[in-house]
C-alpha cells in the first residue's frame, strides 16, 4: 500500500510573493552545493585522516567560523543594508568553494586546507543566516510568516536529499575536483540575483532614532543587551542548547559509524545522509499542522524525545536498515525543533532589533553544535563508537527534564510595534555623543502601595536595561517613606534617543503601570543631566597631564 504525503494548500501561499519565490528558488539550488560538502565533506575527511577528533571538526568548523561573523553582520543589517550583507557573504560563500576547487586541482587537498574551505563557507553562513531569516519573514504577511519558514526549510531539505545523493555519485565517478566545481557552479545564480535584485531597497530596513543614527558597535551592543535582558529569549536559547548539543554526535560521528559498522561506498553514504533530508522534508510539510494544534514547546520537546530514542536505537541495532530509519527520524527532529525556536525567537522580537537578536541566535545555534561534535569527537577517542553515541542519547533528557523551567514565550506581534515618543526639544549645548546621561524619575505614592510598586518597577528595570541603559536603580526618600526616584544611566545622548525610539507598546504598557501608582499632578517629573565631557575638557586635560609630566621628568 503506498502512503501518500499530503501538503496543505497553505504551504504554497508565500510563493504568491515574486521576490520570495526568488529567493527560494536560488537558494534551492545553492543550498544543494552547500549541502553536497557539508555531508559529503566528512565522508572526504575520513578518507584523508584515521583521526575521530579532525573527522568530527569537518562537521563543526563549518557552524564554529560562523559564529566569528554572526554578530557583526547581524547588526550591519539592523543598521545597515540587509541585501548587501547578504551578497557579501554568497560571494564569499562562493569564493571558499573556489579555493577548494584550486587545491584540489593542484593535489594539495590535505585536512588543512579542507577545514580553511569549510571554515569560509561556515563564515559565509554566519553573516548570511540572520539576513536570511528576516529577510524570509519581511516578504510574506505576517500571518504567513510560520507558514514562509516551513517553506525555507522545505527548500533548504531539498538540498539536504539531492545534495548528498548528486555530491556521492560525483565523488565516485569524477573525483574531488569535479565535486567542488560542481559545488561552486550551483551556488552562483544566488549572488546574481542578489546583485539584480530590483527590489532591493524594500530591504535596507536600517533603524535609525528620530535624531540620532546608530553605529556598528552600537547596534551590537544594543542587540546584546536586548537579548540578554529578555527573558524568553534566554529561555529560547536555553532550549535550543539542550537540544543541539547532544543531537550534533551523530552528525560528527556518523562518517566513522558509517566505515566501521555499515562499509559504504561514498554513493551508499550519500543516500542514508539522503534519508535525513527525506525526513527533514517531511518535517518541513508538517510544521505548519503541528503548530496549529501543539504549542511550540510541545513541538520541541517531542523533538528532542524522538532524537534521543532514535540515537540510543542506532546504538541496540548498528544495521544499515537502522540508520535509514533513525536517520529519517532525527532529519524530521532537527527541524522540528530548530526551526520551532526560529519562530519562537523571531515571535518575541521587535523589527528595530531582530537581525541582531537572530544573530545571536545563530551562534546559540551553532556553538553547542561545534562544543557538542567536537566534545563528542574527544569522548570517542576513549571510548567505544557505540558507547559514546549512548552518551550522546542520555543527553537529551536535560532538555526533556528541563522543559517546565524554559518554556517557549507565546507573544502577540501587535504589541511588539513601535510605539513614536513625544518630539524631545533639547538645548544646543548637547551633541549626540555627549554622556553619559543620568535620567530620574520623581514618584510620590500612596504608603499602602509601595509593594505593588516595586514589583512594577522590577517589570520596568527590564525594559529599560534591554532598551540601553547601563545601570538602573531604585531608591526610597529617606524623609519622605513614600517618595521614590529611578535612575538610569545611557552611554551617550544618542543612545538615549534611540531609546526613547525603541519602546513597544507592550513596553509603553509596563511603564504605564509602573507610573499609575504615582499619585502627584500629571506623570512622574523627569530628570535628565549629561555628564560634562566634552572634547575640549578631554583635550584640556591632556595638554595638563603633558605639562606636568614635563615638570616630573628630570
Amino acid at each position: 500500500m503506498v502512503t501518500w504525503v499530503v501538503v496543505p494548500a497553505s504551504i504554497f501561499a508565500p510563493l504568491r510573493s515574486r521576490a520570495f519565490r526568488w529567493l527560494e528558488g536560488t537558494g534551492l539550488s545553492a543550498n544543494v552545493g552547500v549541502w553536497m560538502i557539508s555531508l559529503v565533506g566528512g565522508f572526504i575527511m575520513e578518507r584523508l585522516t584515521t583521526s575521530p577528533v579532525l573527522v568530527a571538526l569537518a562537521s563543526a568548523m563549518s557552524p564554529l567560523a560562523g559564529v566569528v561573523t554572526v554578530v557583526l553582520s547581524g547588526a550591519a543589517a539592523d543598521s545597515r543594508d540587509r541585501r548587501g550583507v547578504l551578497l557579501m557573504a554568497k560571494t564569499l560563500l562562493v569564493s571558499s568553494v573556489g579555493f577548494l576547487v584550486v587545491v584540489s586541482a593542484a593535489g594539495r587537498l590535505s585536512p588543512a586546507t579542507l577545514l580553511v574551505g569549510l571554515a569560509g563557507m561556515g563564515m559565509a553562513s554566519g553573516m548570511s543566516s540572520p539576513s536570511w531569516w528576516t529577510t524570509v519573514a519581511n516578504l510574506v504577511p505576517p500571518d504567513l510568516v510560520p507558514v514562509a519558514f516551513s517553506v525555507d526549510s522545505f527548500q533548504w531539505n531539498i538540498g539536504q536529499v539531492i545534495g548528498p545523493i548528486l555530491g556521492g555519485s560525483v565523488l565516485r565517478g569524477a573525483g574531488t575536483v569535479a565535486f567542488f566545481a560542481l559545488c561552486g557552479a550551483v551556488m552562483v545564480p544566488q549572488v546574481g540575483f542578489l546583485w539584480l535584485w530590483r527590489g532591493r531597497a524594500d530591504l535596507r530596513l536600517s533603524t535609525p532614532g528620530g535624531t540620532a543614527t546608530e553605529s556598528l558597535l552600537g547596534a551590537v551592543s544594543s542587540g546584546w543587551r536586548y537579548f540578554t535582558n529578555t527573558p524568553g529569549l534566554r529561555a529560547i536559547a536555553a532550549r535550543t542548547a539542550l537540544f543541539v548539543t547532544p543531537a550534533a554526535a551523530l552528525g560528527a560521528l556518523l562518517p566513522l559509524f558509517a566505515a566501521h559498522y555499515l562499509h559504504t561506498s561514498a554513493l551508499g553514504y550519500g543516500l542514508i545522509l539522503a534519508v535525513s533530508g527525506v525526513g527533514a522534508l517531511l518535517a518541513a510539510t508538517s510544521l505548519p499542522r503541528l503548530q496549529r494544534r501543539f504549542r511550540l514547546d510541545t513541538v520541541v520537546a517531542g523533538a528532542t524525545l524522538a532524537n534521543a530514542l532514535a540515537v540510543a536505537a542506532l546504538v541496540a541495532w548498528p544495521t544499515r536498515w537502522a540508520a535509514v530509519l533513525v536517520l529519517l527520524v532525527t532529519g524530521a527532529a532537527w527541524v522540528w525543533a530548530t526551526v520551532a525556536c526560529i519562530i519562537a525567537a523571531r515571535q518575541v522580537t521587535p523589527e528595530w532589533v531582530q537581525t541582531r537578536a537572530l544573530s545571536l541566535f545563530y551562534v546559540v545555534l551553532q556553538a553547542p553544535f561545534v562544543l557538542g561534535g567536537t566534545g563528542f569527537g574527544v569522548i570517542d577517542t576513549f571510548l567505544p563508537l557505540r558507547t559514546t553515541l549512548l552518551v550522546a542519547a542520555a543527553a537529551f533528557l536535560p532538555g526533556i527534564l528541563l522543559v517546565p523551567r524554559f518554556r517557549l514565550p507565546v507573544v502577540d506581534r501587535s504589541s511588539l510595534q513601535l510605539v513614536a515618543s513625544p518630539t524631545l526639544t533639547i538645548g544646543e549645548h548637547v551633541r549626540p555623543g555627549d554622556g553619559p546621561v543620568l535620567v530620574m524619575l520623581e514618584y510620590c505614592l500612596s504608603v499602602d502601595e509601595i509593594e505593588d510598586f516595586l514589583s512594577a518597577m522590577a517589570e520596568l528595570r527590564v525594559v529599560r536595561r534591554r532598551l540601553g541603559a547601563t545601570r538602573w536603580g531604585i531608591f526610597q526618600d529617606v524623609t519622605e517613606p513614600a517618595k521614590f526616584v529611578e535612575t538610569f544611566l545611557v552611554p551617550s545622548w544618542q543612545g538615549y534617543l534611540l531609546q526613547r525610539d525603541h519602546y513597544t507598546k507592550a513596553d509603553r504598557e509596563v511603564e504605564a503601570r509602573a507610573f499609575s501608582f504615582h499619585r502627584g499632578e500629571g506623570e512622574p517629573k523627569v530628570t535628565r543631566l549629561v555628564h560634562p565631557e566634552t572634547v575640549e575638557a578631554a583635550q584640556a586635560r591632556s595638554a595638563w597631564r603633558r605639562e606636568m609630566l614635563s615638570l616630573l621628568r628630570p
